[in-house]
C-alpha cells in the first residue's frame, strides 16, 4: 500500500480573526502561533533553508485518525536566479489509529536555471490496511475485504536533465521492499506474504512548463514514464510499469485557476500484489480507499477549480472519473467510477499550501489533509 503522510494544523481551517485596538489591527493568538511555526508571507533563504513546521491531526480512509509533524523547507542553491523555482525539502513523520507509522524525506533541487533537477524520495513505514483482490469485481465484493499489514521501505532517487526548452529526460531507480507481511484472510495468503523486493530502472521523458511544481499557476505537463523491474537489478519479480500523465493549468481570472489532468498506467509481467495499478489516493480519485480498486491498467481524469480569496485563504472544487481493467481495451467496457469534492486552502508560505479536501466516490468518501496541491 502506498502510505502518504496527511498533515494539517486544525487552526488553519478556521478564519483568522483580527482584533482592533485604538484603531489599529493587532495580531491574534493564531497568527502568533503560525509565525512561531514558520508561517510567513515572504520567503527568506539568506541564511540557508527557510523552514516551517506543521504539526497536526489527519484522517483518511486508509489510516484512520492520526497525528503527524512535517518540517518543510525552501532553499536556493548557489547558482539560483529569480527565474528558477525555489528548491524544497520536506521531512515528515506520522502515527495513526490503524497502527500505521512512518518517516519520510522528499527533496526537489533545481540547478543551473532549472536545466538540472535532483529529485529524491525515501519512506519507511508500517502500513496496516485492507486488500480486496485484483479487478473491479473483486473490489466491489465486501466479503473479499482482508486486513493486511507490512513493513515497507521505499527509495526513489532521480536526475532530470533539460535537453530542449522545457523538455526533460529523467533517469533513476525505483526500489520497494516489503517485509513482515500478515493477512487475516485467504484472499491474500501463501507465497504472496513472503518478504519481497521490487527494484527497477526508471526512465522518463517529459515536457514541463509549470511555473512551480508544488502549486502551479500556469503551464503544462506531458510525461511518459517507464520503470523496468528485473532480477539483474535486485528485484524478486520481472515486470514493467508505464505511466502517462497530462496536466494543464489555466488562469481564468486574477483569483481563479482551472487545472485538469488525464492519468493512465499499465503494469505487465510477473507482478507482486502490491505493485498493481491502484485507483484512489490523495492526488486523484479522492474519496476511494487506496488499493481497493487495483488491476493491470487504469485510466482517470479530473478537473479542479482553484479560487484564492486573499493571500492566505482559498478553496477548490473538483469532479472526475476513472476505471481499472485487466486489459487496456476494457477500460471503457464499464461505467466509470465517479469522484467529486470540495477543499479549503491555507497558504502557510508563499505558494506552499496546506489543503483540506473532502472527496466522495462510489459508496465511499474521505477527508484529506496534506501539504501542496493534489496535482
Amino acid at each position: 500500500m502506498n502510505s502518504k503522510l496527511s498533515l494539517a494544523l486544525v487552526g488553519l481551517c478556521l478564519p483568522l480573526s483580527v482584533a482592533a485596538a485604538d484603531g489599529e489591527q493587532q495580531e491574534d493568538w493564531l497568527d502568533t502561533l503560525l509565525t512561531e511555526l514558520g508561517s510567513s508571507e515572504t520567503i527568506n533563504v539568506e541564511d540557508g533553508i527557510d523552514w516551517g513546521v506543521l504539526p497536526g491531526p489527519f484522517v483518511n480512509p486508509e489510516q484512520g485518525f492520526g497525528f503527524g509533524v512535517a518540517a518543510v523547507g525552501l532553499y536556493a542553491p548557489g547558482d539560483w536566479v529569480e527565474t528558477t523555482p525555489y528548491s524544497t525539502l520536506s521531512v515528515k513523520s506520522y502515527v495513526s489509529t490503524s497502527g500505521s507509522y512512518g518517516l519520510g524525506v522528499e527533496n526537489r533541487t533545481y540547478l543551473k536555471g532549472d536545466t538540472l533537477r535532483i529529485l529524491a524520495d525515501g519512506w519507511i513505514s508500517h502500513a496496516p490496511g485492507y486488500y480486496w483482490g485484483i479487478g473491479r469485481k473483486a473490489a466491489e465484493q465486501s466479503g473479499n475485504k482482508t486486513k493486511q499489514e507490512a513493513q515497507i521501505l521505499k527509495l526513489s532517487p532521480k536526475v532530470s536533465y533539460q535537453f530542449l526548452p522545457e523538455t526533460y529526460f529523467t533517469f533513476g531507480w525505483d526500489f520497494q521492499q516489503v517485509t513482515d507481511q500478515e493477512s487475516d484472510g485467504p484472499v491474500l495468503s501463501g507465497s504472496a506474504l513472503d518478504d519481497s523486493t521490487s527494484s527497477g530502472a526508471l526512465f522518463t521523458l517529459e515536457y514541463d512548463s509549470r511555473d512551480f511544481e508544488p502549486n502551479p499557476e500556469k503551464g503544462r505537463l506531458l510525461s511518459l514514464e517507464w520503470v523496468t523491474y528485473r532480477e539483474a537489478l535486485g528485484s524478486d519479480f520481472d515486470y514493467d510499469r508505464v505511466t502517462l500523465n497530462y496536466r494543464e493549468y489555466l488562469r481564468v481570472s486574477s483569483q481563479s485557476i482551472v487545472a485538469w489532468e488525464v492519468y493512465g498506467q499499465g503494469v505487465t509481467g510477473d507482478i507482486p500484489w502490491y505493485a498493481y495499478s491502484e485507483l484512489g489516493s490523495d492526488k486523484r480519485m479522492r474519496g476511494y480507499y487506496v488499493g481497493q480498486y487495483r488491476d493491470r491498467y487504469q485510466l482517470s481524469t479530473q478537473i479542479e477549480w482553484r479560487h484564492q480569496f486573499n493571500t492566505r485563504h482559498g478553496m477548490v472544487a473538483w469532479v472526475g472519473a476513472g476505471n481499472i481493467a485487466r486489459d487496456a481495451d476494457r477500460l471503457f467496457g464499464e461505467t466509470w467510477l465517479p469522484t467529486a469534492g470540495l477543499g479549503y486552502r491555507f497558504a502557510f508560505k508563499p505558494r506552499i499550501n496546506v489543503r483540506f479536501d473532502f472527496g466522495v466516490g462510489k459508496d465511499s468518501s474521505g477527508f484529506y489533509f496534506h501539504i501542496n496541491e493534489a496535482f
